[in-house]
């Protein structure tokens, strides 16, 4: 009779014999044996009757069971066995489940798909727009796929997630955060599938890797700064005349290219969104009409370019290929946009050389600057500011008794319209004095012939 582990590793086929089978002691009834087989693993075996018949059922080979382990399957077999139910078929049916169950790649894939295509309550559009189909498959493939991709959804456990989570926390806090969201979503998804029996991700809260979201920022540049800010993108693609010189508008000393520093420019003018600029296409002009064809809110949104803006975007025909669809072509990948991380990297590079003395501000500030610069500059109202910068209404009585007045298109052209009037005469166009050591008199240089 075997009691104890170590019982399991000494046992030994008889001589002569082709098994061997030593019965083991077990709290939890007889049947429990260990068979020794000629060479072959020793293997756990349970012996039970059921409708009058003698049954073996394997319960895992050794070592990769161990006797505790086997005690314990022991258990659940015995417990079936005495409800009826032969613990065979209770283990063909779970190996066929685990068979067919989806990996977390195509759970996320028709999870997505199903997000895309099912309408909000209130039937205008789906519950996420493709923008963010297309944010939230980026988000799982850069932080999710290539590690937990091919795991099988009920092998997801929390120490699988806190093990990962882990290694995001020391790459990217925001990164972590996203993924994070994306994986409660997806495993709530299993648990209303019956995929599993409840989620892994329920204890595991971004405080617990210090990515809880930042508070809301309210940084944005008044006139003075767009000015400083202007004047730094004019001098950040210097060096070399890289256009005349039939280049891509980079040169060696410069700080960002000239797609990058215009597509910023084009920010401060429309007061649209990082992705929306670096997505516009000449498909999408017609004249000083630019129609963003899918913006956050699920809506198209025209945008009234001013002369500036106009200007700019010339200027960009000279800069991107003749073949390339995006006005604003990355200069290292033909064909394709510039990135919204590109845009960042080269707009953190400009404030470090060229604006050090200026508290940090983002690409998305610039928005936020457009806004109040516009109420305090323009005395535009609240509603003129929402609908220029393309926002859903929160107020659902206000969004449903005022969308006229919400969307009239003359007076967001005006809007548009007058605040590039304000961008070319007091931030592209300025005066600065410098003074000279040599000469000891003062030079008034004028910036930005826009």
């Amino acid at each position: 009779m075997i009691s104890q582990d170590r019982q399991v590793a000494a046992a030994e086929l008889k001589e002569g014999a082709t098994a061997t089978r030593f019965a083991i002691s077990s709290k939890h009834g007889n049947g429990l044996s260990l068979e020794v087989r000629a060479g072959k693993q020793k293997r756990f075996v349970y012996r039970f009757r059921l409708l009058g018949k003698q049954q073996t059922m394997v319960l895992g080979l050794y070592p990769a069971m161990g006797l505790a382990q086997a005690r314990e399957r022991h258990c659940v077999a015995v417990g079936q066995v005495k409800q009826g139910i032969d613990p065979r078929q209770v283990v063909a049916e779970a190996k066929q489940k685990n068979e067919q169950m989806l990996v977390l790649d195509e759970l996320f894939e028709q999870w997505l798909s199903h997000k895309a295509s099912v309408k909000r309550r209130d039937g205008v559009r789906s519950e996420i727009s493709l923008r963010t189909v297309t944010d939230y498959r980026r988000i799982y493939q850069t932080h999710l796929q290539k590690v937990l991709g091919k795991y099988r959804v009920c092998d997801i456990t929390m120490a699988v997630l806190h093990q990962h989570y882990q290694k995001l926390q020391k790459v990217s806090l925001e990164g972590l955060r996203k993924a994070m969201g994306i994986m409660n979503q997806v495993m709530e998804e299993a648990m209303r599938r019956q995929l599993i029996e409840i989620s892994p991700t329920l204890a595991l809260k971004p405080k617990v890797y210090n990515a809880t979201p930042n508070p809301p920022r309210e940084r944005w540049l008044p006139i003075s700064e767009l000015r400083a800010l202007w004047h730094a993108l004019e001098e950040g693609v210097e060096g070399g005349g890289a256009l005349t010189a039939g280049g891509r508008g980079i040169a060696t000393t410069s700080v960002l290219s000239g797609s990058v520093a215009n597509a910023i420019k084009i920010v401060i003018l429309s007061a649209v969104r990082r992705g929306e600029v670096i997505s516009m296409q000449w498909a999408h002009l017609d004249g000083d009409r630019w129609t963003i064809p899918e913006t956050k809110n699920g809506r198209p949104h025209v945008v009234t370019l001013s002369p500036l803006a106009q200007e700019i975007i010339s200027e960009q025909r000279m800069i991107t290929s003749s073949t390339s669809p995006y006005v604003f072509e990355s200069t290292t990948k033909l064909g394709h946009a510039i990135t919204g991380d590109a845009l960042m990297r080269a707009l953190d590079r400009l404030q470090k050389r060229k604006l050090a003395e200026l508290e940090p501000f983002s690409v998305h500030d610039l928005r936020r600057s457009v806004a109040n610069c516009c109420g305090i500059e323009l005395g535009a109202g609240p509603l003129e500011i929402e609908h220029m910068l393309n926002h859903q209404i929160s107020d659902k009585l206000l969004r449903t008794y005022q969308a006229g007045a919400l969307r009239n298109p003359e007076k967001l052209r005006s809007l548009f319209l007058r605040w590039g009037d304000i961008v070319k005469h007091q931030i592209a166009q300025y005066e600065v004095e410098k003074s000279s050591d040599v000469m000891g008199n003062v030079i008034q240089g004028t910036f930005g012939k826009r």
